[in-house]
């Protein structure tokens, strides 16, 4: 069963359903000055410039959703349709605080002209159809079945569960220090047929799966 957010469901854990709705519904000024400034910022001048890694802020999700809404910039999609009011479907499954921020954020912005639809999703095999399919930290134990729901379907698959790019995920968010990086499965991805774009893939650390796997 889906859940979009013109039409709540209930989760397992009501205080964390009452925050994401209230990310969701907090639009403009939603994100602080040093957001702007984080990870993969926005073009620079007549070329799209991006930071290797940004410096932690005082809310470390909000730069990381800030840093996927930036990577999202520099995916093609095979079969998105060219009408860009056509949204980008970005569903989660589970929860945890870092899918608020996301949803938050990704709900009230649009990622090259198209505006974002976010969904949740109960089962792996709901995630099919979507643009993006976050993993959040409640369903990591699941992260085998989920990303062989999706296996070769153009799903970009993103989690903050470590070494999750390096065991079948395509991003992972990894913090070192002082230091928010993200890692790229760059086989995982062109496997399912997308593009990313080379500027990306400078500013990631590539990683792949261990030898021998599946």
């Amino acid at each position: 069963m889906i859940a979009s957010w013109k039409s709540p469901r209930r989760t397992r854990r009501d205080g964390w359903l009452r925050r994401t709705r209230d990310a969701v519904t907090s639009r403009g000024g939603f994100l602080p000055a040093w957001v702007l400034a984080c990870a993969l910022g926005a073009a620079v001048g007549s070329g799209d410039r991006l930071a290797h890694a940004a410096p932690v802020p005082p809310d470390l999700n909000q730069a990381k959703a800030n840093m996927l809404w930036n990577i999202a910039k520099f995916v093609e999609w095979p079969a998105l349709p060219e009408d860009k009011s056509q949204p980008l479907v970005f569903t989660i499954l589970g929860e945890d605080d870092l899918a608020a921020d996301l949803a938050g954020l990704l709900s009230s912005r649009t990622v090259n002209g198209r505006p974002v639809f976010v969904r949740f999703a109960r089962r792996p095999q709901d995630a099919r159809g979507s643009q993006i399919l976050y993993l959040a930290a409640s369903e990591s134990e699941q992260m085998v079945s989920v990303l062989a729901a999706v296996d070769s379907t153009a799903v970009l698959t993103v989690s903050d569960a470590p070494g999750f790019a390096a065991h079948g995920g395509m991003v992972g968010f990894a913090t070192e220090g002082t230091r928010v990086r993200f890692e790229v499965n760059l086989p995982q991805a062109e496997k399912s047929g997308l593009k990313l774009s080379a500027k990306l893939l400078s500013l990631a650390r590539l990683v792949q799966d261990p030898a021998g796997s599946p």
